[in-house]
């Protein structure tokens, strides 16, 4: 008996926090009922009405979930949120923004990356962007149907089926995919647009001025193959970049529609950016709300600009942003003694009242640990042994009830002892911050959306991780651009971040490097930029006068810097482990996490404020790497990794089916290759029989049986 605790490769109860809410898909029965069914209520009140709704939902107030200390399951309780939910709501997690000045910015990068995404990771499931444009522009035609469509007489007798295309994805596809070539070929009429907007504002959808362009930027992502040139563009203009003329022309936009100017500021970037999420949120009224969940609000406790800003987002996304909800979720103490008193006092009007979580009593910690035993193919003479001895009655002798992450940890101790009942073992010494980080990395490598192109994490680690530099100053700037400044008495550094590919705000970026090197002495100046993989490469050969801005500026000390897939997950992994720190998630301080950081970090933050000018001109591979990248002129990004093809997922599929939990490097290996570790990932995360489980030295994979 006691070998099947032993034979195990991982402690069942190792992972103890919930690293992403999509990750949760088993709940106690009873645990935190109230606080989920008061959070449903609340959302239910934005769709009680099927789509399309007479006119947008007033969103209520931000509901603010409170935890009395760590470990008591707030992101999991977003997860829960996330799974009651399904697809009734486009559900976006947020992460804490980094720059007071962009924080709708942030917001509306992250929610966008969230409709890139499926609904679910079924291979072939549409885009949640994609299911939004079929929806909206589905009953927007239905609309326009219902009066007569001239040219289209069979139009009306369509309208049953257009209310049903925009509302059921589990249509047969065939079926489906007939009506959506209807559906946009009708929209690609250049005519047809101008008429279908008006039916927007018989909806009290006020999109000012910009109906138009908002169903063409729509027609494109539900008519185009993913990546193409058409939902390349209207990408970037819902991400409010600016767009090539081009990109202008092939979306059929007026000159006026490009608002994303290539010389924006940081303000007019910000405004457009909250444009944009109230647009979005306004067409909601025609396929399903939104749900935006502020989370890890720990972040913001050192910065009193960040916690203001967090309050005006609050106030707006009450007044001003429709069909919504709003979720915050903080730990108690860091919430009242850190937060709140930064917040001004009208903002807290937008708040509701707060809603506790509770504790996991003794019937709801027997149902967790069986469930997480069973998962491991553990039969029923081990569960029993688990609970011999009264072992957890005497944890909930006299207390009645503990908090999750709490409960989670007793159990993984208890696993231990019953691997080597023979010999008792000590207690297991503390994980050090480097099996920790590892950890974490190996956690963001095995999600493709955690890899993605994130200026808050950029921005944290110039800003945090940055103050490791021996007699630095770190601080904001009011730049049109440039946000961050490393500061010493001779010479500065400084930072602006961009994920965008337009030549104009490329040069303009450029323009604002010389005139601060010109201004603070050449000679003790550097300015950067990050790219990380996914983003388009910048500068492509077609840029003539912003290379020449861009070869000038890069003598007088700017460099465009491109991270590899490995250092994205460094930087990344750092930030989710300092979270995890300022959560109390780990048996480590903020200030002990952050330390450990910088040291680790030091090399590449020496390498950033010591790199040498360079009088060489940029040329089209000229961007600074540490591995060389294939030459592309292209606007795809320079690495997407894929999934397995059918014949090596089979392999995958079988042999962790027959070993239970393997190491990904004995898959690997099976493979014939470690370059398709991260194809093997992508697989992993895509299928509903396997799980990764990261580790410090490895990444397991697990078969798990689907309900």
């Amino acid at each position: 008996m006691t070998s099947s605790y032993a034979n195990l490769k991982v402690n069942p109860f190792t992972d103890d926090v919930v690293r992403e809410p999509r990750e949760v898909s088993f709940s106690v029965k009873g645990l935190n009922e109230a606080p989920l069914d008061h959070l449903l209520r609340k959302f239910s009140a934005l769709d009680g009405v099927d789509p399309p709704r007479s006119r947008p939902a007033q969103a209520a107030k931000a509901q603010l979930v409170i935890s009395p200390d760590r470990g008591y399951g707030k992101s999991h309780l977003l997860g829960r949120l996330f799974l009651a939910l399904g697809r009734r709501a486009t559900k976006v997690y947020l992460r804490p923004f980094q720059d007071p000045y962009k924080a709708w910015h942030s917001i509306l990068l992250l929610t966008v990356q969230e409709l890139d995404r499926p609904d679910d990771e079924n291979a072939g499931a549409p885009s949640q962007l994609e299911a939004l444009a079929v929806g909206t522009l589905a009953h927007v035609v239905a609309d326009f149907a219902e009066d007569g469509m001239p040219g289209h007489p069979d139009a009306a007798q369509a309208v049953p089926f257009l209310r049903k295309l925009a509302g059921d994805p589990g249509l047969p596809q065939a079926e489906r995919r007939r009506r959506i070539k209807w559906l946009g070929e009708l929209v690609a009429d250049a005519g047809a647009t101008g008429p279908l907007s008006g039916r927007l504002n018989r909806r009290d959808i006020d999109l000012f001025g910009r109906e138009k362009a908002w169903l063409r930027v729509l027609a494109a992502c539900a008519f185009d193959k993913r990546y193409g040139e058409h939902w390349s563009a209207a990408l970037k203009w819902l991400r409010a970049e600016p767009l090539e003329d081009e990109e202008v022309a092939l979306l059929r936009l007026d000159a006026a529609d490009n608002e994303g100017r290539g010389d924006s500021s940081a303000q007019e970037i910000n405004d457009l950016s909250f444009r944009r999420l109230r647009g979005l949120c306004l067409l909601a009224s025609y396929y399903r709300p939104f749900v935006f969940c502020f989370d890890q609000t720990e972040f913001y406790a050192s910065d009193p600009a960040l916690i203001k800003t967090l309050g005006n987002c609050i106030d707006q996304l009450f007044a001003d942003i429709r069909n919504h909800l709003t979720v915050i979720t903080a730990n108690h103490a860091n919430w009242m003694t850190d937060i709140l008193p930064h917040i001004t006092a009208p903002h807290h009007e937008r708040l509701s009242s707060e809603i506790l979580l509770e504790g996991i009593r003794i019937d709801g910690a027997r149902e967790l640990i069986v469930a997480r035993l069973r998962a491991y193919d553990l039969g029923e003479e081990d569960i029993v042994r688990f609970f011999a001895d009264r072992w957890l009655e005497q944890i909930f002798d006299p207390i009645p009830e503990l908090g999750v992450r709490g409960l989670i940890m007793r159990a993984a101790e208890r696993f231990r002892t019953l691997a080597r009942p023979d010999k008792p073992l000590p207690p297991p010494p503390k994980q050090t911050l480097a099996e920790l980080f590892d950890t974490e990395v190996n956690g963001v490598r095995a999600k493709k959306a955690l890899m993605a192109y994130n200026q808050d994490s950029l921005m944290w680690f110039v800003k945090d991780i940055g103050q490791g530099i021996e007699n630095v100053s770190v601080g904001r700037i009011n730049g049109r651009y440039f946000s961050l400044e490393w500061r010493w008495p001779d010479r500065s550094v400084c930072f602006a971040f961009e994920g965008g590919d337009h030549w104009k705000r490329w040069q303009a970026i450029a323009d604002e490097a010389l005139k601060m090197a010109r201004a603070r002495g050449e000679q003790t100046f550097l300015s950067y930029v990050f790219r990380t993989p996914d983003l388009t490469k910048v500068p492509r050969p077609t840029w003539k006068a912003a290379k020449a801005t861009l070869n000038q500026a890069k003598t007088h000390g700017f460099h465009i810097v491109e991270l590899t897939l490995d250092q994205v997950c460094e930087l990344h992994a750092a930030r989710e482990l300092y979270s995890n720190a300022r959560q109390g998630n780990i048996d480590y301080s903020d200030a002990v996490t952050l330390a450990w950081l910088q040291a680790r970090f030091a090399p590449f933050l020496k390498e950033l404020a010591d790199r040498p000018q360079s009088a060489e001109a940029i040329d089209d591979d000229s961007s600074e790497k540490t591995t060389p990248i294939p030459e592309k002129d292209q606007r795809e990004p320079t690495a997407r990794p894929t999934e397995l093809d059918a014949k090596k997922l089979r392999l995958v599929l079988d042999m962790v089916r027959e070993q239970r939990i393997v190491a990904i490097s004995a898959v690997l290996g099976r493979l014939g290759s470690e370059d398709l570790r991260d194809p093997l990932l992508r697989s992993v995360e895509a299928h509903p029989n396997l799980k990764a489980h990261p580790c410090p030295q490895t990444i397991f994979l697990q078969w798990r049986i689907t309900p």
